[in-house]
């Protein structure tokens, strides 16, 4: 009883925020973590020896390293892109490099973007969007200009989580071109007078594909996208008078973040409830 007590005791001050340390402790660094070396040589005979279903669970286990295993556990998998294997047992690969996310794996995941087999292209791309470097955004942007459709989409989206601003010429390239993700794209990546061209294509190209990149352009920071910029969108939004116009303003103002831009949420009532988005300069600088 005496035991349980205590434990009961440790874990009420633990939940409370209150840990209760040797005071002899206080002060001293953490020991570092350490590799498990024993577990990836294991892994890495299996990738070289197994057969097939062998490979695939040792790249899931793989998968899931992380911390001071996971760039030794890319280690381990680039090895294997290096080597070649089946295409299932590729896909994997290139996936579970993706989620291990180390720029080393960049060099070793690239060149699966030009393969002859559609999966591998797709899973190379959408691998190269979280191992990231500079070299991953050069390979995004050439698979842009590439022929293969959704290898294209997952290029335009990595861009974007990659923040690759340099690549926003290469996106309006292929807006119009059967690559919707551009817009999303330009969207979370445009800045000054490049937002201003995304937004001049209103009414230019088709509004389902706008409303991707418009989205993403009214809930980024005032520190990027200007306060006043927004205002004059939600004002030529609310002006096409359209009813799928109107449905997006409906559904950024219901996602709109409520302690965001007070200005900006004024702005979306006005254009959702189809008044000119035109506040009085007196009334300026006061919230909403």
């Amino acid at each position: 009883m005496l035991v349980a007590g205590r434990a009961v005791v440790t874990l009420c001050w633990a939940l409370s925020g209150v840990l209760l340390t040797d005071p002899a402790l206080a002060g001293k660094p953490k020991p570092a973590a350490t590799v498990n070396k024993a577990e990836l040589a294991r892994l890495k005979q299996v990738l070289e020896a197994g057969n097939e279903a062998e490979k695939a669970a040792g790249l899931d286990e793989l998968a899931q390293q992380s911390g001071v295993n996971a760039a030794p556990a890319a280690a381990v998998v680039n090895e294997l892109l290096a080597r070649g294997a089946s295409v299932a047992v590729l896909t994997r690969a290139l996936a579970t490099a993706g989620k291990l996310a180390q720029p080393s794996s960049t060099a070793a995941v690239a060149p699966y973007a030009r393969h002859r087999a559609s999966e591998l292209r797709v899973a190379a791309t959408r691998a190269l969007a979280t191992t990231g470097g500079p070299d991953a955004v050069t390979a995004l942007r050439a698979i842009l200009h590439g022929g293969d459709r959704a290898s294209r989409g997952f290029a335009a989206s990595g861009l974007a989580s990659l923040k690759a601003r340099d690549a926003v010429p290469d996106l309006f390239a292929v807006l119009a071109k059967d690559v919707p993700e551009a817009a999303g794209a330009i969207g979370e990546l445009c800045i000054g007078a490049d937002c201003g061209k995304f937004v001049a294509q209103l009414g230019r190209l088709p509004f389902d594909l706008m409303q991707t990149g418009l989205g993403p352009l009214l809930l980024r920071p005032e520190t990027e996208v200007s306060e006043d910029f927004k205002l004059e969108l939600l004002e030529q939004l609310r002006k096409l008078q359209t009813e799928e116009a109107h449905k997006f303003l409906e559904t950024i103002r219901g996602t709109y973040p409520e302690k965001g831009n007070a200005w900006v949420k004024y702005g979306l009532d006005q254009a959702v409830a189809n008044k000119p988005v035109a506040p009085p300069p007196a009334a300026k600088g006061k919230g909403k």
